[in-house]
């Protein structure tokens, strides 16, 4: 259901308001009265009606001042505007025409007359929704239609002055022959023709209209403007009804009223399709930056996760490597370990046999026997200090590959660090002398098998950091409630441009075949998960210290106690 049409009313005096509002409301208008031309603009603020209907003289602001105001507002100069006066004809209806209102009416007028010159207004405001093209400021086209020649011509030089495009007509059927032909802005027409009446050619010219694909104005011309011919041509669709005795400067203020008015709702029209190209084009844009942003945020997501997954696969083949290493050294250690027990024992047994064979023979023997025995004797305790050296060496490797790795548990560190040391000793020989220094705290909570690995990726860098002869430093001990490490070397340390990139998966320095780039990113992804942190301190040609440090648990101390 169609909603009924809004109506402004501006009006001081509560009695002509109160008069207006019920007879409007009564022809099934909406109502808003006001009492000022600045209520009036903050109702508009609020919201736009249909058609503003506004006495002339009002308290402060002029009805004339608010029209003006009204026109030159992009949101607003396309309301309709009926001006009430109770100002004498003459000069006043050709002010208030030129100051932007669209129609004028005494207040003197009966209702149904004002009710008429509003639903006039209202019908021109919604034929005039879609209107022809054109430049913005070209001269108007109109077509007069006039069987007068005398007449016909003087009104038409009078509207060419004013620098309007004139085509004649004599004839209705003339008049409609040359709208099916031509684009016009209005018709000017004499209601009194020979071919068809006043009522009949204004029908014919509004279903004229509605065929074509532009919208003209009509504005009727009578002889005698009586009421009854004034009523029916408005009813049969002309936009307004102008005497022909009155003089043409109100006849072309009443055109030019008519024409501004379709002027604007055409720029209104512009306005609105470049508005709505221009969001278009906005939301295509928006579109288009989200649909790349989104492929960006993609492809960012799928490098990361295929960085993610080179990383993981790297460090699980690392992970294997030392996994593999581990069971291999433990095999190794355990296939020694069992000869070695049979070796040290029956050595034992023959060093003890030996002695007791010598004590009993020891008089007979020759001073050459016993400088014999003498040496066999050294050789024997050369053999004991060798197997345990050996022993000690089995004992390492067993540390090294715990096959318990992912259980975290209480550690001898110290263990740890030796079980390295000890399978990195031959690249080390005589040049890199190791400087222990380990605190008070012997047990660390970790994950064994991990920092063991952490530890060999650490030492391998320092070794390798040191041409010829040099030092390493590893020394231990409690910082609060972590537990540090350090492994300091005397290389020649490491570029400032580099230091930000040393854990990066697969960065090296190194020469190609000696090194993947992985030690530290992994022992960096170590340390994390044991909820510690890594450090590095370097000084290029000095050289470097890498600082881990691990949370002490809090059996830390107690166990720290209990340990040998």
């Amino acid at each position: 259901m169609e909603r009924p049409a809004r109506i402004l009313v501006v009006e001081d005096s509560p009695t002509q308001a109160l008069q207006l509002r019920h007879a409007l409301e009564k022809a099934g208008f909406g109502v808003e009265c006001v009492a000022s031309a600045e209520a009036a603009l903050d109702s508009l603020n609020r919201g736009l009606p249909d058609l503003l209907a506004t006495d002339y003289r009002l308290p402060g602001m002029l009805g004339d001042e608010l029209c003006r105001k009204i026109r030159m507002n992009v949101n607003t100069r396309g309301l309709p505007i009926l001006m009430l006066t109770s100002e004498r004809e003459g000069q006043i209806e050709r002010h208030v025409l030129e100051s932007g209102a669209d129609d004028y009416v005494p207040k003197s007028e009966d209702i149904d007359f004002v009710l008429l010159r509003i639903q006039a207004l209202l019908r021109k405001s919604h034929a005039q929704q879609v209107v022809f093209g054109g430049a913005p400021f070209s001269a108007a086209r109109l077509l007069v239609v006039e069987d007068s020649p005398t007449y016909l011509k003087l009104l038409a030089g009078e509207l060419q002055q004013d620098g309007y495009a004139i085509t004649m007509a004599t004839t209705g059927a003339e008049a409609l022959e040359r709208l099916s032909l031509q684009a016009f802005d209005g018709v000017v027409l004499d209601l009194v023709l020979p071919d068809m009446g006043a009522v009949e050619m204004c029908r014919r010219l509004v279903e004229s209209r509605r065929t074509l694909d532009h919208a003209y104005l009509i504005l009727a011309l009578s002889a005698s403007a009586t009421r009854e011919t004034m009523t029916s041509v408005l009813a049969a669709g002309a936009d307004d009804v102008v005497e022909k005795s009155r003089n043409f400067a109100v006849i072309k203020a009443r055109l030019r009223a008519l024409l501004r008015r379709q002027r604007l709702h055409e720029e209104n029209r512009r306005i609105a399709e470049e508005f709505r190209k221009r969001e278009l084009e906005v939301l295509r844009a928006n579109a288009r930056r989200e649909a790349a942003e989104a492929r960006a945020a993609m492809t960012g997501q799928l490098e990361r996760a295929n960085r993610e997954l080179k990383d993981a696969q790297s460090q699980l083949v690392q992970s294997a490597k030392m996994a593999s290493l581990g069971q291999l050294v433990a095999g190794i250690a355990h296939e020694i370990n069992n000869p070695l027990a049979f070796v040290m024992n029956h050595h034992g047994t023959v060093e003890q046999s030996l002695q007791a064979l010598v004590t009993e023979l020891e008089a007979g023997l020759s001073d050459a026997s016993r400088r014999s025995w003498s040496k066999a004797r050294q050789r024997l305790r050369d053999i004991r200090n060798g197997l345990e050296r050996i022993e000690d060496l089995v004992l390492k490797l067993r540390t090294f590959s715990r096959l318990d790795e992912g259980e975290h548990k209480y550690v001898k560190i110290e263990e740890s660090i030796e079980s390295v040391l000890a399978l990195l000793q031959h690249r080390m020989k005589d040049r890199i002398t190791v400087k222990r220094s380990y605190g008070d705290v012997k047990v660390v909570p970790c994950y064994p098998g991990p920092l063991n690995q952490v530890l060999m990726n650490l030492l391998s860098n320092a070794i390798d950091a040191i041409d010829g002869e040099g030092q390493i430093t590893i020394t231990t001990g409690p910082r609060g409630s972590m537990f540090f490490i350090s492994v300091a070397d005397t290389g020649k340390g490491i570029p400032p441009e580099h230091r930000e990139r040393i854990f990066e998966p697969f960065f090296t320095t190194k020469a190609v075949g000696q090194g993947t780039g992985l030690g530290l990113s992994i022992s960096y992804g170590i340390v994390q998960r044991h909820r510690g942190t890594i450090e590095v301190r370097s000084e290029e040609g000095k050289g470097t210290e890498m600082i881990v440090k691990l949370p002490l648990g809090p059996e830390t101390t107690a166990v720290t106690e209990a340990s040998p």
